[in-house]
């Protein structure tokens, strides 16, 4: 169909991961991220650098995990369990970015980056990306892996802020802690493969429910109460209206009444994820975007669970996986757009 042949023609280095840390706003190219992970337990040893947050055991190996405030001369604050880290691959190291959130992750075009307003000695910035009156610090990865290589030995000692930033309260210890189990559990004995694009999926939740769709149909991420939405009169209930983005008018689709026949309860967490396809313009709103992960097409199927969960009346809409003893409802785009009941007359 022409949304696969569409999607399919977006070139990976044109997709970047958009982040906040404080106030502002940075990209990194999606080729790098190996992984987005939500916040884990962190050790710390006798000397590191000021940047340095923590080390992690990642596959096999202790990397650093980078607080780029420090870097930034931005405020630090004390992070919580929904703080994430991006897991960067480098030309020679593996290393972590701790990061508020993940706010984006889409294709933008490299060449209206514009260089940055000032030197760009011993500065890691590729340039400034504009969009709609918002800037975007882009960062150059291999500039950032060779300061980092630089400022490793630059009298690194024991850095006593940094164990201060991790929640001291039992309950978030105890979460972060699991998670860094987890995160030793699920990474044994398994080879880097990369975040390439084909193959990775954004999870979200939907009430009780995971969800996930392929990154490649993901053209952008909205705040739902930062948005306008327009109702229209005579259309389904699990519409809720249009928005207007970038001058184009986005149908939105509430997934949950769509699904399970129950509206979405929304709050300041409640996202639009914008669907890319060449004939149809649609959003759906979730609950909260969760993180990434690989599926090959082949474990996919092999996993694929019998179904009886589900409760669209398109069976095909929906394929139930498992993955590490956790139910997956993975999207079948391609279905749902060609469902006669979401186009609006």
């Amino acid at each position: 169909m022409d949304e696969i042949t569409a999607v399919n023609n977006i070139r990976e280095n044109d997709i970047y991961i958009f982040v906040k840390i404080g106030n502002s706003s940075y990209a990194f190219p999606s080729l790098n991220v190996l992984e987005i992970l939500k916040l884990v337990e962190l050790e710390y040893p006798e000397k590191m650098p000021f940047f340095v947050a923590g080390i992690l055991e990642y596959k096999g190996k202790v990397i650093h995990i980078i607080d780029l405030r420090s870097v930034l001369k931005i405020e630090t604050k004390e992070y919580d369990t929904n703080t994430h880290i991006l897991i960067m691959q480098g030309k020679e190291t593996v290393y972590g970015i701790i990061v508020d959130y993940v706010s984006d992750i889409k294709k933008i075009d490299t060449t209206i980056i514009a260089p940055p307003p000032y030197s760009t000695e011993n500065c890691f910035t590729k340039g400034i990306y504009l969009n709609n009156g918002t800037s975007t610090v882009v960062i150059n990865i291999d500039l950032l892996e060779e300061w980092l290589k630089n400022s490793q030995t630059d009298g690194a000692s024991f850095n006593e802020k940094a164990s201060s930033l991790l929640p001291r309260d039992i309950k978030s210890k105890e979460t972060l802690h699991q998670r860094k189990m987890q995160l030793i559990a699920k990474t044994e004995d398994i080879t880097y493969k990369g975040l390439q694009n084909k193959n990775v999926y954004i999870s979200f939740h939907i009430g009780n429910n995971t969800y996930c769709l392929e990154i490649d149909y993901v053209g952008g991420f909205y705040k739902y109460l930062e948005t306008s939405v327009i109702k229209i009169p005579c259309t389904p209930d699990f519409i809720k209206g249009l928005i207007s983005i970038k001058g184009d008018y986005i149908t939105i689709i509430d997934l949950r009444k769509y699904f399970d026949n129950e509206f979405s309860k929304l709050t300041d967490k409640s996202t639009i994820i914008a669907i890319q396809s060449k004939d149809f313009k649609v959003g759906f709103i979730v609950d909260e975007i969760s993180d990434t992960m690989n599926i090959m097409p082949e474990e996919l199927y092999k996993n694929k669970a019998k179904g009886k969960n589900l409760k669209s009346d398109n069976k095909n809409e929906i394929i139930e996986y498992v993955k590490d003893d956790k139910l997956y409802l993975v999207l079948n785009i391609v279905e749902i757009l060609s469902n006669e009941k979401l186009y609006v007359g």
